[in-house]
């Protein structure tokens, strides 16, 4: 078994090595090439899973001629031997000579990777992994990048993995992680917890065939109007008076939001409303759910489920230009909605709101709290808030 140290030079090599290894896997007998728009296998087990994909077996990722957007979809080519069902090379094309090649290896006791980026100028490293077997399960999986080194001890009973404990190289990092599994043996769910932390998260979620995106956003919505009512509600005690509770997101990952409090006393001068972008920026601001300063956690089990069915059905890098600027429409008419129930609920025991406090979001990238603030600003006059 390889160590860390030899697998971290290994890495450190592989722009030499990676030639001959491709040679030596596409010298394999009976290689069928194919075209494909997703990467179809790696040596880790449930590597789709670990990333939020489900494929209920009745989509094809293979390529047929009629069936790719050179703007939406990824080509691969892979060399499959399909008597071993197994893959020796894959390379994904990015265009202009410029692609991700990963070479596959089978031997004794364990599987290897290896994957190299390439353009015209230059062969680098990207990601170095073996695959250890014992009495034919997954033992130990091991794989250094340039962000380090790190390692997946897997634990199984009755032929099934039960789960793994991965391990950082070169600092105290450990997380625990377990698969659960339906009455038909399938997997079902993969949870996991730092050794830090008191609760598991969710990694992975069988969709229920029930479920759907409507469904799920009007969830993610009621959910996030009860979590930061009730939370702030609870757990928040601030002496000065605050203007806003603000929530912040990215199109890229639009749920869960951020949530910051704004308070009078971090506002320098006197209010200027053609300057508000000053204002409502989370980060600024003391009380940040992301700098711990403020105990918001919108993880519940229901929002997990729906923020897992959320990623596995949605791809902002799938949508054209129209297609983009519907569902940020859509996500400002959610944040909208969510800001102007939640501007209704009593925090007197909390805080105390200046004159002009609004509950708010604002996209980080776009900058568009602008918009929020005149919505909220006239929906404020019209109830007479």
């Amino acid at each position: 078994m390889i160590t860390t140290e030899e697998l971290q030079e290994e890495f450190n090599n592989l722009a030499n090595s990676h030639e001959a290894m491709k040679t030596a896997a596409l010298q394999n007998d009976g290689l069928v090439e194919m075209a494909a728009k997703h990467p179809l296998y790696e040596i880790e087990p449930f590597f789709s899973e670990l990333n939020n994909e489900f494929n209920n077996g009745q989509h094809s990722f293979l390529l047929e001629s009629d069936d790719f957007d050179p703007e939406k979809d990824d080509l691969y080519t892979l060399w499959i031997n399909m008597d071993q069902r197994r893959a020796f090379y894959r390379v994904l094309h990015l265009g202009g000579g410029v692609s991700y090649e990963t070479v596959f290896e089978y031997h004794e006791g364990y599987y290897k990777s290896a994957t190299v980026f390439i353009n015209k100028d230059e062969k680098k490293p990207i990601k170095l992994a073996y695959l250890y077997f014992k009495e034919e399960m997954p033992d130990l999986y091991m794989e250094c990048s340039s962000y380090g080194a790190f390692t997946k001890k897997y634990h199984s009973q009755e032929y099934r993995l039960d789960g793994y404990k991965l391990t950082a190289h070169g600092n105290d990092y450990e997380y625990d992680v377990q698969f659960e599994y339906n009455y038909d043996g399938a997997l079902e769910r993969i949870t996991g917890k730092g050794k830090d932390n008191d609760s598991s998260r969710i990694i992975f979620q069988r969709p229920d065939e029930r479920q759907n995106m409507t469904d799920t956003l009007a969830t993610i919505e009621e959910q996030l109007v009860e979590e930061i009512t009730d939370q702030i509600q609870k757990k928040i005690k601030i002496d000065g008076k605050v203007y806003c509770i603000l929530l912040e997101y990215t199109m890229q990952g639009p749920f869960p939001p951020t949530v910051a409090i704004g308070l009078e006393s971090e506002i320098d001068g006197t209010w200027d409303e053609s300057n508000i972008g000053e204002y409502y920026n989370a980060p600024d601001m003391h009380y940040f759910s992301e700098a711990d300063t403020l105990p918001i956690d919108l993880y519940s089990e229901e929002l997990e489920k729906s923020y897992i069915f959320f990623d596995q059905n949605y791809d902002i890098m799938d949508l054209n230009v129209e297609e983009f600027d519907q569902w940020e429409t859509q996500v400002k008419e959610i944040y909208l909605r969510v800001c102007k129930r939640i501007i209704h609920m009593d925090f007197s025991m909390s805080f105390k709101k200046t004159d002009n406090f609004l509950v708010i979001a604002r996209d980080f990238e776009a900058c568009n709290e602008e918009y929020y603030y005149q919505e909220m600003m006239e929906y404020k006059r019209e109830k007479g808030l």
